[in-house]
């Protein structure tokens, strides 16, 4: 795709966020970020006759791995310690994050939306983008879930491999909704996808999950060859077993950060893509953020570490979708064998 074909599919999605004539929009970017993208990002800003600026972050793709020399090319460092970058992110009206690490779990987010502004977060590659671009329908088919899971007390997950894991509800659980872009104040939103997922009393998350053949470990962008028997009790993994190169991987990644918190769980839910590809992992590698993995419809996918609404920052964070689950709210089941059966949630 040509610059001037990037720069109109990012004037299309900022016009989903309404983005207008005087806005203050800050493109964040790192020096991994692909290629282009700050500038069709601030050349569609313009069209639109809003104001933009790039704001350059230290810090590398990789940064959630764990490492001596972290703490000089930290972002929450160079937020506290630079105030005239957090000044910058208070005064956006929106705030574009085109950062190679994604800023999602950082103070850099917080800031943003605490003042206000929408955030967008833009890593996949053209292609991706251009096939998974935000549709009302999606949007339509998220906040259905929404809904759902306002009313829900209970969600069981279940599949054939043996997963079986209940969770519970409160009527204050933070419940997030991505359909791939963002129109409100103080919303953040990924483009592109589309899913719903909620954090659930974290001493409710008990049972058992099976990775089976084909589930997904992000972000080690793995599909998993063979099962990995995880149990959890209060919203704690207490054990992992299994045979295999992922099972190793899994177990090592959560060892190497010497931090018992890795191993509570985060969000939970499923997604509602049609768009989206479980196959896509297999020819983009570690070329892709997983967006196509997160959203595909029908998956469940739960996640591990990071929780703000309980003050747990840790930065090792598993976001795992799998396959073939079946999930009930309160007994009624939305997503059979991996197949979105509940009406208000399929494409019509």
């Amino acid at each position: 795709m040509n610059f001037t074909e990037l720069t109109k599919l990012f004037r299309d999605e900022l016009v989903l966020c309404r983005v207008h004539e005087g806005e203050f929009v800050v493109v964040a970017s790192q020096a991994e970020s692909r290629v282009g993208y700050v500038d069709a990002f601030l050349a569609a800003i313009e069209s639109l006759g809003a104001h933009g600026v790039n704001l350059q972050f230290p810090g590398i793709r990789h940064a959630h791995l764990p490492y001596s020399g972290r703490q000089t090319r930290d972002v929450d460092i160079f937020i506290d310690s630079v105030p005239q970058a957090m000044e910058t992110l208070k005064k956006a009206n929106m705030v574009v994050d085109v950062t190679a690490e994604g800023l999602v779990h950082t103070k850099a987010r917080a800031v943003t939306l605490n003042n206000g502004a929408r955030m967008l977060m833009v890593w996949e590659k053209p292609e991706i983008l251009e096939r998974m671009f935000p549709r009302e329908s999606l949007r339509k088919r998220v906040e259905n879930s929404i809904d759902m899971l306002r009313q829900t007390e209970t969600m069981r997950v279940t599949s054939n491999a043996g997963t079986d894991i209940s969770v519970r509800l409160a009527s204050n659980t933070p419940i997030i909704g991505q359909y791939g872009y963002t129109d409100q104040p103080g919303r953040w939103d990924h483009f592109a996808g589309g899913f719903a997922a909620f954090y659930p009393i974290e001493e409710s998350v008990n049972g058992r999950i099976v990775l089976d053949t084909g589930d997904i470990l992000l972000p080690l962008n793995r599909y998993v060859t063979s099962p990995i028997d995880i149990t959890i009790k209060n919203g704690f993994i207490t054990d992992i077993k299994g045979e295999g190169l992922e099972t190793e991987l899994f177990k090592q990644y959560f060892e190497s950060w010497n931090d018992k918190e890795v191993y509570y769980t985060s969000h939970f839910g499923w997604g509602l893509d049609e768009t989206a590809l479980w196959e896509a992992l297999s020819f983009y590698g570690n070329e892709t953020y997983g967006m196509d993995a997160r959203a595909f419809a029908g998956n469940f996918m739960w996640s591990t570490g990071p929780n703000a609404h309980v003050k747990r920052y840790t930065k090792c964070h598993y976001d795992i979708p799998m396959r073939n689950c079946t999930i009930a709210l309160d007994g009624k089941e939305i997503i059979k064998e991996g197949t979105v059966i509940e009406p208000s949630l399929k494409l019509v």
